[in-house]
């Protein structure tokens, strides 16, 4: 095979690979935040066990995250990534088939362990071939990609399962998986990767010598928050609460989520410029994220103390939206923070982080709406602003570490 025919093939596998990190953010997104109420009256479940959905899809992905740290820099990420692909596309078929909640748990299982695999693998793989200068704005194009899910799994998503019903439009995004996966794997099959790296062996000294440095932790802590409080907004309860709270009709709730995933695909990558701008500082950049996230939660929290159900939120929504989208500049700020023999390790226990707190909010967030009674309306549970008020306020708090973390962070380029 030719050099040429070589980075063709790397070329079609890096991009499949990056629509796969797409259909993860359209599943992420659309399970259970933009079906909610349907899936809460066709199996009759409570807020916590819709948002268990959630829950369950964040936990294994960030578990597994650990793991493709490490099988990322055993086997490459092109090998991972083909493991993934197949387990994806079972749970993204499995869903819609199923008649239980155990079913849809099952299904979440699977999405998560295959959609867990496809975002370090292929920023590793970009990694080996973009220059250092170049590898945020890269990180941030196959962001920029990515995040374009959760505008799908919004407003267009819910327009067709207004057409055509819940299940049907994901049996089609399961079976266009499915299909996708193939094409991966037999393109694989031509491209041949390298070999297996036989003397890069599974340990835990990856973990011990990146958990051991300090700069690490505070931004593994910052950043973990910052994302949690965005994405359990996009992924969880943020339409749900629209709804609810601010009497926003379904369709315009998903048109507003969408807005917010449109405002995050963008925001990775104008951050990602300003910080070229500013001569690669990062720092400055975290700590204005946190602070503009502290307000956006205290100003929620102060409409739903007052019971001021102003359509106005939907605005103060765009705040997170944008300071949520910073993982290019954390994922080059643990690649300066480590050796590059343990930066996949590094990135991995950040989106272990990531996910293990939306995953943890968004259950949380589920029991503390059912600690006041929710009002059933034509078998639609509405919660009230007192629920509400309860989750923000733990997100007020969270805000504040938020913050802390956010200005321990040093630049050292």
């Amino acid at each position: 095979m030719t050099l040429h025919q070589k980075h063709y093939y790397r070329f079609i596998l890096i991009f499949i690979a990056t629509v796969f990190y797409f259909l993860a953010n359209v599943q992420r997104v659309a399970i259970p935040g933009a079906i909610f109420d349907l899936l809460q009256s066709d199996f009759s479940a409570c807020a916590s066990k819709i948002t268990l959905l959630g829950a369950i899809f964040c936990y294994v992905y960030a578990i597994t995250q650990l793991v493709v740290g490490l099988m990322v820099d055993k086997i490459g990420g092109f090998r991972v990534i083909a493991i993934g692909s197949i387990m994806f596309a079972i749970g993204a078929i499995i869903f819609p088939h199923s008649n239980t909640v155990l079913g849809l748990y099952l299904s979440r299982a699977f999405v998560g362990f295959g959609a867990a695999t496809f975002y370090l693998s292929v920023i590793r793989e970009v990694k080996k071939y973009a220059k250092d200068r170049n590898f945020s704005l890269a990180v941030s194009y196959i962001l920029f990609i990515g995040y374009s899910g959760g505008i799908i799994a919004n407003a267009p998503f819910v327009m067709c399962v207004n057409e055509i019903g819940w299940r049907n439009s994901l049996y089609l995004v399961g079976y266009f998986t499915l299909f996708l996966a193939l094409v991966y794997l037999a393109v694989l099959f031509f491209f041949k990767p390298v070999h297996i790296e036989t003397d890069t062996h599974l340990s835990l000294a990856p973990f011990r010598e990146v958990l051991s440095n300090k700069k690490n932790i505070n931004v593994f802590l910052f950043g973990s928050i910052n994302y949690g409080l965005y994405y359990v907004l996009q992924t969880v309860i943020g339409k749900k609460f629209l709804q609810d709270f601010c009497n926003i009709g379904v369709n315009k709730a998903a048109l507003i989520l969408s807005c917010m995933a449109v405002i995050s695909a963008f925001a990775g990558t104008i951050t990602a410029i300003i910080s070229k701008c500013m001569h690669n500082r990062r720092s400055v950049i975290f700590k204005t994220v946190s602070v503009l996230s502290f307000v956006s939660v205290l100003s929620i929290s102060v409409l739903l103390a007052f019971d001021i159900q102003t359509k106005l939120i939907a605005f103060i929504f765009c705040i997170p939206s944008f300071i949520g989208s910073i993982s290019p500049l954390l994922i080059t700020t643990l690649h300066l923070f480590n050796r590059y023999e343990v930066s996949a390790t590094a990135v991995s226990i950040q989106n272990f982080g990531f996910f293990m707190m939306v995953g943890i909010l968004g259950m949380i967030s589920g029991m503390l709406m059912n600690v006041f009674k929710p009002e059933n309306v034509n078998g639609i549970m509405i919660y009230s602003n007192k629920s509400y008020l309860l989750v923000f306020a733990l997100f007020l708090i969270l805000s504040i570490f938020e913050m802390y973390y956010a200005f321990k962070i040093k630049d050292y380029n």
